[in-house]
């Protein structure tokens, strides 16, 4: 029974450095302690049911040596623990698990190495030792401790957690790391190796592993100079797109007012001359060109104001059904930068998505009303949409270069008090966000609103 329940506490030991490692690349599902609640039920469940740990186990038994079931066995249970507590793709699931496992075999075999070496024993003496027990305590703390230091080193960045693609490589490398830190385990079990060759090995997979955080930190620092980047070209894109809508409102005007006089001769010879119809009709066009140059929104914020009669302009010109519901929004307290990333980038996207689609089905409708807290709704007809997550997944190539705009959207967003949510039903795409109408700060959180599937 002791034994049981001492197996039970290092496997929780084991199992809380994986959830920090885990945390520094993913979201959790849950916070507080409803999360720690789901941590030590999943201990109990898994470990403290042997029936239940015996049936997983034997899933295990197409592989052909004790080693490999074991392996394949630990890797399935870390994986379904990060499952349970983290909002993630099966990708990184299974990429980040192996890569925890590996670096965790190459540290039990880095500890029974080096006791060998300073105890000049057989491995397999070693193996029948007693002190077999406290040498798991060792591998699991140095785990612990390990995994806890790349959680500091590396806080979770929701900005660089889209992209898939930066596990790849070190998950391979890790991959090949762990299987021939497996083979390292049976030789030691078989007693074919000494404990130098097998500390001094180790040292080398152990080297390769960390090597593959530095290759993920690598990358991410990559992708966010990628994002930060289409960030400055979406906004230059912008400001390039405002500048030129203002000089052809401005040209607009000035031929309007070029051509005022001629409008009122005209009018003055059809109504003396008693020509009525054709003066009304003359009126009628002259209020169809006056209403293209009123300003489509009218929300008394000066930046808002620019970039939604910007956006319908563009949507004017792609025959998209544009409408907007607005209402005062001059007391907005939210960053003028973070509202052109905010809207900017949703309106750009569903502009993006109802271009795809026959003209006679392309609409975007949009409301920004500031009450108690500003609430922002932008919905869209869209070709079908797959959300994981809260991602969208791409179709585009290169696909590491797609979704900075979402991604844009939600680093403004986390400046603040806010939640979103996003949607796809019936052939429509929306996205609506609701944010405290205050300035922004580094301590403010950005809740998702996961859909149950």
């Amino acid at each position: 029974m002791i034994g049981h329940l001492v197996a039970m506490l290092v496997s929780a030991v084991a199992f809380l450095g994986a959830i920090l490692l885990y945390g520094a690349f993913s979201p959790r599902r849950f916070s507080g302690w409803e999360f720690w609640l789901c941590f030590a039920a999943y201990c109990v469940l898994l470990e403290g049911n042997s029936f239940l740990a015996n049936e997983l186990f034997s899933v295990c038994g197409a592989v052909g040596n004790g080693v490999g079931r074991q392996t394949l066995y630990n890797v399935i249970r870390y994986a379904l623990l990060y499952a349970l507590l983290f909002r993630e793709r099966p990708m990184v699931y299974l990429s980040v698990t192996v890569i925890f496992y590996s670096w965790a075999c190459c540290i039990e075999n880095l500890v029974v190495g080096a006791i060998l070496i300073f105890q000049n024993n057989t491995v397999r003496s070693a193996l029948e030792n007693p002190t077999r027990s406290w040498l798991f305590w060792i591998d699991q703390l140095l785990v612990l401790c390990g995994c806890a230091a790349i959680r500091k080193a590396h806080p979770f960045q929701p900005q660089t957690n889209g992209s898939q693609n930066r596990f790849a490589i070190p998950a391979i490398i890790s991959l090949v790391s762990l299987v021939m830190a497996g083979r390292l385990q049976n030789g030691y079990y078989q007693g074919e190796i000494n404990g130098a060759f097998l500390f001094y090995f180790s040292a080398v997979l152990l080297f390769a592993d960390v090597m593959t955080f530095v290759l993920i930190v690598w990358n991410e620092k990559d992708e966010r100079l990628k994002g930060e980047n289409l960030t400055l070209t979406a906004r230059a894109r912008t400001q390039a797109e405002s500048i030129e809508a203002l000089s052809a409102s401005y040209a607009a005007q000035r031929k309007l007012t070029h051509d005022f006089n001629a409008h009122l001769a005209t009018l003055s010879s059809y109504l003396g001359s008693g020509q009525i119809k054709d003066a009304q009709d003359y009126m009628a066009t002259l209020q169809e060109q006056q209403t293209d140059r009123i300003l489509i929104a009218n929300t008394r914020n000066s930046t808002i104001d620019a970039l939604l009669n910007q956006k319908a302009q563009v949507a004017k010109k792609n025959n998209i059904d544009i409408r907007f519901k607005v209402n005062d929004l001059s007391g907005i307290q939210v960053a003028p930068i973070d509202l052109v990333i905010i809207i900017g980038n949703l309106l750009d996207n569903a502009i993006e998505a109802c271009v795809k689609l026959p003209a006679g089905e392309r609409e975007i409708y949009a409301q920004l009303l500031l009450e108690d807290t500003l609430f922002l709704s932008f919905r869209n007809t869209s070709p079908p949409v797959e959300i994981v997550n809260s991602y969208i997944a791409t179709t585009k190539k290169p696909p590491d270069l797609h979704g900075f705009g979402l991604q844009n959207v939600k680093t403004a967003l986390g400046k603040y008090d806010s939640f979103y949510d996003m949607a796809y039903e019936d052939g429509y795409f929306s996205f609506t966000i609701e944010m405290e109408n205050d300035l922004p700060s580094a301590t403010k959180k950005t809740r998702f609103l996961l859909h149950e599937s």
